[in-house]
């Protein structure tokens, strides 16, 4: 049975999201909206599969997936207004034949979600509709979150600080990193996680430099930092924490870099508030790590936008010149030391942007923790 719009404020928040694109569409002149990317179709729709095909009209909600949903879309789908749904796997050609956007004349699409091949053939099926590419439209309006989605985030953040002191007790000198990944995964599952957000990172000693290195068949040994970088998946809404521990007794170096690192990422944190340029963000961070001398070993930006996806806006980088930290956003600070041949450290919380400050929704110890 389809879910009903009156039960819970949660589910009322479909509706919300809708109102939102519909409003934005009527100031922009757009007859309709396509919705390709599946995180943004399960934002707008509560649909979690992995294939489906959704416009937005001001009356209607085209929802097309193929038949191995048939069933699933009974219970997930919200029930909204103007909710039609379709089993069909040539969807262009079956809008066409049928004449679904009859009265159609502008078609939104996102320019960075549809491939130029993909656009051409929809171009070319729909005649006379006019296609409309925007850019970054559905990030903006999915940047603030509201109640229920921040209580997922926290959700998803509370697993992943826990899975954390876990493994700490769980991790030993002899152990495979892909040994600790798959640990990690049966334990955020364990405790709710629907998935891992993304592919677990999990490095130790001189692979610790890869920034985005895969858990290999590597055995921690004496002298490695070990770093964690994983996220869990509640209702769809993301969380993605990062910790380094040693293994035995960390060196002078390690302990320095440590402290480095957890003093730009405090304070990076420390400088959040709605309406703060991301960029300011981004230099107190990387301030700090060039004045400890490893400035040029922090390769990446301090954080990103988090919420149905792992990476959304706002940037917290160098080129964010004109990103601003929005009340009620979600960002990852997330600075690091990469050193070639010897080690890397990364430390990452989520934050919730307030009116005037920050809530650091990661609890996980932020210490240097030797097993």
């Amino acid at each position: 049975m389809a879910k009903s719009t009156t039960t819970s404020s949660g589910e009322m928040t479909i509706d919300e999201r809708l109102k939102r694109l519909r409003l934005f569409m009527k100031v922009k002149k757009l007859d309709g909206y396509l919705l390709s990317h599946i995180p943004c179709i399960r934002y707008f729709t509560g649909f979690s599969g992995s294939n489906a095909t959704v416009i937005v009209t001001d009356d209607d909600l085209h929802f097309f997936t193929d038949e191995r949903y048939t069933e699933q879309i009974k219970d997930e789908l919200h029930k909204t207004r103007g909710l039609k749904t379709y089993i069909q796997r040539d969807v262009w050609g079956y809008i066409k034949e049928e004449a679904i956007l009859k009265g159609v004349g502008t078609l939104a699409f996102e320019s960075t979600r549809v491939s130029y091949s993909t656009a051409m053939h929809i171009r070319k099926v729909m005649k006379p509709i006019r296609l409309v590419p925007f850019k970054g439209t559905l990030d903006k309006l999915t940047i603030p979150k509201t109640k229920e989605e921040i209580e997922n985030i926290q959700k998803a953040a509370d697993i992943v600080s826990e899975v954390y002191d876990h493994i700490l007790n769980f991790a030993k000198e002899g152990m495979r990193e892909n040994e600790i990944a798959a640990e990690i995964s049966y334990q955020c599952r364990r405790r709710g996680s629907q998935g891992d957000a993304f592919e677990i990172i999990c490095v130790s000693g001189a692979r610790g430099a890869l920034i985005h290195g895969r858990a290999s068949d590597k055995k921690l040994q004496k002298g490695d930092l070990v770093t964690l970088d994983f996220g869990a998946v509640v209702n769809g809404f993301n969380s993605d924490m990062t910790r380094t521990f040693a293994v035995g007794k960390p060196s002078a170096e390690q302990v320095n870099a440590y402290n480095l690192v957890l003093e730009a990422e405090q304070q990076a944190i420390a400088g959040i508030k709605a309406g703060v340029k991301a960029q300011y963000i981004d230099a107190i961070a990387r301030g700090i790590i060039e004045d400890g001398g490893y400035g040029e070993t922090f390769k990446h930006s301090t954080g990103h936008g988090l919420g149905i996806e792992v990476h959304e806006s706002p940037g917290l980088s160098v080129r964010s010149k004109n990103d601003i930290l929005p009340e009620h956003s979600v960002v990852t600070v997330e600075p690091g030391i990469y050193v070639a041949d010897k080690f890397g450290i990364r430390i990452e919380d989520d934050v919730l942007v307030t009116a005037n400050g920050h809530q650091v929704l990661t609890s996980a110890r932020r210490d240097l923790v030797s097993i």
